[in-house]
């Protein structure tokens, strides 16, 4: 089994909540164990239940931007649960070691290159592969700084579970990103509906989707598109012009 770091002071991550700030001390080591070791995550752990899982390792580690003089990395952990039937391991090149190569993620920070690292966020689904982490982003938007944590629902609709947090006054303010996608159903024409999820570009403020119509493959929406705009308002996404566009 591969070596797992002591338990760190972290940001939780507890389901689909938003991360919240620490209240202790966080912890700061070596860049060189966190690129070569995995941490202990809050809502999983190594262990015999069936749940739990049995190999771990760091399949990316990264720096990926800088904000108010800090230096910030990622890492991407494979994580096999014990459920999974056969026994490949991560790294192995086995069907395991790709399906589960990054199913969790960790952000860390440093005053500067090299220096010592501090862990800002870790984020484990207790239901290891339903989600699936990719390498997270600070943007610069006309609204602020955000830092952008995609996350995909695992399944052929490509669901939209990513988190997205605001600078402000030196600390990161978790954005709502939900309720405007409510009010773009409610938007939707008569008998058209959205499958798959819905990914905007923090760069432009601007997103699309396929429209459905009942009785539609799942790989291909004949209703047309709806061609989204979207502002940051009060801490969270906000509905501006859609125009639906009619399938050719």
């Amino acid at each position: 089994m591969r070596p797992v770091l002591p338990s760190l002071a972290v940001l939780l991550f507890a389901g689909m909540a938003a991360a919240q700030p620490a209240h202790t001390s966080p912890r700061t080591f070596p860049m060189t164990l966190v690129r070569d070791q995995c941490i202990e995550f809050t809502e999983v752990k190594r262990g015999s239940e069936p749940e739990d899982f049995r190999d771990c390792l760091v399949s990316k580690f990264d720096e990926f931007g800088s904000v108010d003089g800090q230096k910030y990395y990622y890492a991407l952990y494979c994580l096999i649960p014990n459920f999974v039937p056969d026994k490949g391991k991560c790294g192995d090149g086995s069907l395991s070691a790709h399906f589960y190569s990054q199913r969790a993620l960790a952000i860390f920070t440093s005053a500067s290159a090299g220096g010592p690292l501090r862990l800002v966020f870790e984020r484990a689904d207790g239901d290891i592969g339903a989600l699936f982490y990719e390498p997270p982003e600070i943007v610069r938007t006309a609204a602020g700084t955000i830092l952008y944590l995609p996350i995909a629902v695992d399944g052929t609709g490509h669901g939209n579970a990513s988190q997205y947090y605001l600078r402000e006054r030196g600390d990161w303010r978790r954005i709502e990103s939900e309720a405007w996608l409510k009010e773009l159903e409610q938007r939707l024409p008569a008998g058209l509906q959205i499958w798959k999820g819905v990914w905007p570009d923090l760069r432009t403020m601007q997103a699309e989707a396929g429209l459905y119509r009942q009785g539609d493959a799942n790989c291909c929406p004949t209703g047309g598109v709806a061609r989204i705009q979207l502002a940051i308002r009060d801490g969270k996404f906000v509905l501006e012009p859609v125009t639906f566009e009619k399938a050719e």
